[in-house]
């Protein structure tokens, strides 16, 4: 919609939000602002406010080839890679978009992570002073909120939290059940699975569902399952 809006002349950003207004304005994830000149997107972790101002202005303003050329002329070696486009002087085409070029690049992103599996660390940062022992409240939570970690835990507490091979599982809580201790009892990769569930069973656990055996993980629900058996661990190590 924005390049749409920026084929013709009398382009304004004011066209630009009546257009989005026009086409998005029923979505659930489009809000109209209180704000002049803005909108907002409901993303994923939160709502945000964006600002329409200067964009039409900012989309066309096109780096154009005999630019390109020059900078990738120069001696220097920093210079060209910071104009990664080619160009040549038969090359007529109009330069593309600011708003063509983000599209392209997460369209670009999009396809790099949909052939791997990323796993993410997410870092709290308690204050921006880098001071230890001083936590500030409301610095904490922005981020908690805009990292979407509410959310993830919303969707894990909706299924099972915590997930474990057989072996592993075994092995960590054995000592936690009589009937499985001495672990050798149910030594052999079979015997996982039946141990990990006889100590499950000793602890009692109320609910639906509160675990569920896989083919070669044990799912359980809770996390404070998980905790007591941690907290059982902790008592026995004392």
């Amino acid at each position: 919609l924005l390049d749409d809006t920026c084929n013709f002349p009398q382009a304004t950003d004011e066209k630009f939000l009546s257009k989005l207004v026009e086409f998005h304005g029923k979505h659930e994830h489009f809000k109209s602002s209180n704000k002049p000149n803005s909108f907002g997107i409901l993303h994923y972790a939160g709502e945000v406010d964006y600002d329409v101002d200067g964009m039409c202005e900012k989309n066309k303003d096109f780096l154009y080839n005999d630019l390109i050329n020059l900078c990738n002329s120069s001696t220097s070696k920093l210079v060209p890679t910071l104009f990664p486009e080619s160009a040549t002087p038969e090359d007529k085409r109009r330069p593309t978009t600011a708003g063509f070029k983000i599209k392209e690049s997460i369209e670009l992103l999009v396809t790099a992570l949909s052939k791997c599996h990323p796993h993410y660390i997410r870092c709290i940062k308690p204050n921006d002073k880098k001071a230890a022992n001083d936590f500030n409240s409301n610095r904490v939570m922005h981020q908690v909120k805009y990292l979407g970690l509410l959310e993830n835990i919303r969707v894990r507490r909706a299924g099972y939290a915590y997930r474990q091979v057989y072996d592993k599982f075994f092995y960590r809580y054995a000592i936690c059940c009589d009937e499985t201790w001495p672990a050798e009892k149910f030594a052999g990769p079979k015997k996982f699975k039946e141990g990990s569930l006889k100590i499950l069973e000793s602890m009692g656990l109320e609910g639906k569902t509160p675990y569920s055996p896989g083919s070669t993980k044990i799912f359980i629900r809770a996390p404070e399952t998980v905790f007591t058996l941690e907290e059982i661990l902790s008592l026995i190590h004392i």
